[in-house]
């Protein structure tokens, strides 16, 4: 046989295995296996943090619902937003402390605010615009007003007081109208606390310069002063 040539393959022999000539080394995985694999351990993970998370919730709620008692429901006042959480906080205040929450007179005829009378006092006396402090401690003082202000050509500036006897302890003050634009309403919300300690008679006021801008109609359940004790003995 020459040399050159190679002998013709026998059809009858069997054809030799793929297997055995695949290279030697680590075997790769096709990658739907690779990327199922990854899928199912995120979803585990996913859900294992989402029940860590419920019963996080669920035992707050149990400890918010066992430490803090039902409040009565026979508060005639019902405001919003901020005032409501105000009221909210002095109706889950224990009942032996000092607090008040009044709403703006809708009769307004001087710069010293004056206040409905029918609102929550207790501990705390009412006096020609004035809170009267009964017992002495560190006491919360929080107001909120609402002006109502149409512009004319020339801006204006709104100013809230907080005085405590005859000084003022604390101020907000705001430029609106700026943009000289007339007839346009300006709806400005104005509020300012403080925690300050007071011995018994001292008195609690609100002195606002322009006064006939509060608005006591649109939004008369948002001018409040509210004071309660926060530290003290009564």
């Amino acid at each position: 046989m020459d040399p050159g040539l190679q002998p013709a393959s026998d059809p009858g022999a069997p054809c030799p295995d793929p297997a055995m000539h695949v290279p030697p080394g680590p075997v790769a995985l096709p990658l739907g296996t690779t990327t199922r694999g990854y899928f199912c351990l995120t979803t585990a993970a996913l859900a294992l943090c989402l029940v860590f998370t419920v019963a996080t919730i669920m035992v707050l709620v149990v400890q918010r619902t066992d430490s803090v008692p039902s409040p009565p429901d026979n508060f005639p006042l019902k405001g919003g937003n901020c005032s409501e959480d105000l009221l909210c906080i002095l109706k889950r205040a224990p009942f032996k402390k000092s607090r008040a929450y009044l709403q703006v007179s809708k009769h307004l005829n001087n710069t010293k605010l004056s206040w409905n009378k029918d609102g929550i006092v207790h501990g705390v006396r009412y006096e020609d615009g004035n809170l009267v402090i009964q017992f002495p401690g560190w006491y919360f003082i929080i107001c909120q007003l609402q002006f109502l202000v149409q512009c004319s050509n020339h801006s204006m500036d709104l100013k809230l007081e907080l005085l405590v006897n005859t000084e003022v302890k604390k101020q907000a003050l705001v430029t609106v109208c700026e943009s000289g634009i007339q007839t346009k309403n300006i709806y400005q919300n104005l509020s300012q606390f403080l925690l300050d300690y007071l011995p018994v008679n001292t008195t609690i006021s609100v002195m606002v310069d322009k006064f006939q801008y509060v608005d006591t109609m649109t939004f008369p359940l948002e001018n409040v002063l509210s004071v309660f004790l926060y530290s003290g003995s009564d």
